[in-house]
């Protein structure tokens, strides 16, 4: 695939893929926001010192005054705005070791990320390094945007090892390494304490089942429509990959050639988030576009809430901070699943100054990058052992459930070369669905022809 094929696949396509958090919805705060197969993550178990990496080295050159030796100017463009203070932190961090390395950094909303992404990878004016997700990774990698980084990491004491391994696996192309994760997220229920303490309802419990949701949910909803017990809105990676998953389906097969869409168990999947609309614990689907489900949920006028890891950052600057905490999903029929994701950072292949932007990419992945994450609470650092300090500062919280879910029952976020384009018509569909127009099975019908015919083509 070249630029000009790269432009072609359009902006709005690329717009499309507006599920992912860390990967970047209008719920969200961080990305996340894949890999492909179920990932197998030990982010607890490995000690700082077995995955320093280089930093050892680079606390050398920090003592001894810095290497001076590499210099650049590097724009560094990211679309999180709550992560800008963690971000500037490690430029503080990175230029005691690196003094003559200028780094800028150009924050973005979601949109105005891609469509910059795009319009700089065609035009040149593209930034040094820069995030991306597990949707757009083949396209850009396969539009010779990106720069391999293989050698880079052979002659670093960076160790892909210490990474969860489907997210490795996920910025792995055709053969060639383009990232490492920079951070992952997996997906919880948030509840609101103080309401269930009204109700006196007990707190759920990280064993929990669906049924037992719905049964809290109809016990917290109140008939005046003041508080549902829970939001049940249109979203992939907090929503309906959970339960698909969880109701043994699958968004798309192994070999990335068809849709699962038309599975009975895929289908089931969907219509959990259905069932609820029709029970009525749930706000509608069209006030839940109109008020995101997290601006209900932080409100106080949602019970539960289905969101990721990021929503942390949210939570901690809400006036509900204190009555707020996270329990693991919902089993369905014996089974737990949860989405993972993770954001890389990727470096422009025509860069001016590709060692200083490598400098960069590997202070990102290195050990302080990855504790400074966790001390302010930005993301849950992707680096094996650092992630329990995520944990540790926010004790309040139950905080360990995204580590337990992302090592015991996480599957890769579903992803294709042309994922955005599939994602359009999943949405087109779907919603549909969830705004009671038509039956889940035609809209998942539907949508399995049309996904078909995007997968044949790539």
């Amino acid at each position: 695939m070249t630029k000009k094929r790269l432009l072609a696949i359009g902006l709005t396509v690329a717009m499309a893929v507006g599920s992912l958090a860390g990967c970047g919805s209008s719920d969200k705060t961080s990305g996340g926001d894949t890999a492909p197969a179920e990932t197998e993550s030990s982010a607890s178990e490995t000690t700082s010192e077995e995955a320093s990496g280089g930093d050892e080295a680079a606390a050398s050159e920090a003592e001894s005054g810095g290497d001076e030796t590499i210099s650049g100017e590097v724009r560094y463009a990211f679309w999180d705005a709550a992560q800008q203070s963690y971000l500037e932190k490690c430029v503080e961090e990175f230029n005691k070791i690196y003094p003559n390395i200028k780094i800028t950094l150009e924050p973005n909303v979601w949109d105005e990320y891609w469509t910059k992404l795009e319009a700089g990878a065609t035009g040149g004016s593209i930034a040094d390094v820069f995030w991306m997700n597990g949707p757009n990774i083949t396209k850009y990698a396969q539009g010779d945007i990106l720069m391999p980084i293989d050698d880079l990491l052979a002659d670093s004491e960076l160790d892909k090892s210490n990474y969860p391994e489907g997210l490795v696996n996920l910025y792995n192309i055709d053969g060639k390494q383009y990232a490492l994760p920079k951070d992952f997220d997996t997906v919880g229920v948030w509840y609101n304490k103080q309401i269930f303490d009204d109700a006196g309802v007990p707190y759920p419990t990280d064993d929990w089942t669906w049924e037992d949701m719905v049964d809290i949910a109809k016990q917290l909803t109140k008939a005046d429509g003041s508080i549902y017990g829970i939001g049940a809105p249109y979203d992939t990676q907090v929503g309906i990959y959970n339960t698909i998953f969880a109701s043994g389906g699958e968004v798309i097969s192994a070999d990335k050639k068809s849709s699962g869409y038309d599975k009975p168990e895929t289908q089931a999947g969907v219509q959990c988030w259905i069932d609820l609309q029709e029970a009525g614990v749930s706000p509608s689907a069209a006030s839940l576009v109109e008020t995101a489900a997290n601006v209900q949920f932080l409100s106080g006028r949602l019970a539960m809430y289905w969101g990721g890891s990021w929503v942390l950052a949210q939570v901690l600057d809400s006036d509900l901070k204190d009555q707020i905490d996270v329990v693991e999903l919902p089993s369905i029929n014996g089974k737990k699943a949860t989405v993972i994701h993770g954001l890389g950072n990727c470096i422009f292949k025509d860069t001016k100054y590709p060692e200083a932007a490598w400098k960069w990419v590997e202070f990102l992945a290195g050990q302080r990058a990855n504790e400074l994450s966790a001390e302010t609470g930005a993301a849950i650092p992707a680096l094996k052992g650092t992630a329990a300090g995520w944990v540790e500062k926010n004790s309040a919280y139950n905080l360990q459930s995204f580590i337990k879910s992302s090592e015991e029952y996480s599957y890769a976020y579903p992803a294709s070369a042309n994922t955005a384009e599939w994602e359009q018509y999943q949405a087109d569909n779907l919603k549909k669905a969830f705004n009671l127009e038509i039956s889940v099975k035609e809209a998942c019908d539907n949508l399995a022809v049309q996904m078909n015919e995007v997968l044949a083509n790539e």
